[in-house]
């Protein structure tokens, strides 16, 4: 059994966050929040999220369930939402998923769950941390998308830079150490991303800060805060290789 109340943004955030990279996931429910961890059909992006008890304005599990879930039909019903509108959640002995906003109600079916895999994150090395704002980010991001489909993340002891350049055309953002909420980079670290993967991720984000770690040639780890500080997502993206 489990049932909760939730603010629609919360919802739709995650939703949203997950969606970009699957169409289905294995939902962990236990006492303490939802989790879930999945990787793209390409094998590229990575999304492993929470989302604690204390995002919820009732949160009640009485034993730990997995339910899998088709993205579409969530985000179909959290359309009708408003911003401020509360969503409740239930699962019990039918096996479908109530969802109630307001006097609507629909009821989903779940997924079999003993064919989703079970996604390990991978263990790695990534020497470099940065917390940039999500707004230079996204101008690095929409700058360089005219331009080419790859863009490459620098980090050193004096900054971090997004780079990109296409048949005539280049794009840096440059933003120096003092302008940072903080760096953690004893040296040079610098690695190539596709680029749409990269933007969908960065556009997820509905915090002010975002956090990247980065190595050389290694994928980069994204992380930010959802649900007023009550969850967490992170990506991991591959890099993209260059053949010399």
């Amino acid at each position: 059994m489990f049932k909760g109340k939730i603010k629609s943004d919360f919802l739709k955030g995650i939703i949203d966050a997950t969606s970009i990279l699957v169409d289905e996931v294995k939902l962990r429910i236990t006492s303490d929040g939802i989790f879930a961890r999945a990787v793209d059909p390409a094998h590229v992006g990575m999304i492993d999220f929470k989302l604690l008890a204390g995002a919820f304005e009732e949160y009640e599990a009485e034993e730990e369930s997995e339910l899998g879930i088709d993205l579409d039909k969530i985000k179909g019903i959290l359309k009708l939402a408003s911003g401020e509108d509360t969503v409740s959640l239930s699962h019990g002995k039918e096996e479908r998923l109530v969802i109630q906003i307001g006097n609507l109600t629909r009821k989903i079916g779940l997924l079999d769950t003993s064919t989703m895999p079970d996604t390990k994150i991978p263990s790695l090395e990534l020497p470099a941390e940065v917390v940039v704002r999500t707004d230079e980010l996204y101008k690095g991001i929409k700058a360089s998308e005219a331009i080419t489909d790859h863009i490459v993340l620098l980090a050193d002891p004096e900054g971090f830079e997004l780079s990109a350049e296409g048949d005539t055309d280049t794009v840096k953002l440059k933003i120096p150490k003092s302008q940072l909420s903080s760096l953690k980079c004893d040296e040079q670290v610098k690695s190539m991303f596709a680029l749409d993967y990269f933007s969908d991720m960065v556009k997820s984000v509905k915090s002010d800060e975002v956090t990247l770690r980065l190595g050389n040639d290694y994928p980069v780890k994204m992380m930010f805060q959802i649900a007023e500080g009550n969850g967490e997502v992170m990506y991991l993206l591959a890099p993209r290789i260059e053949s010399d």
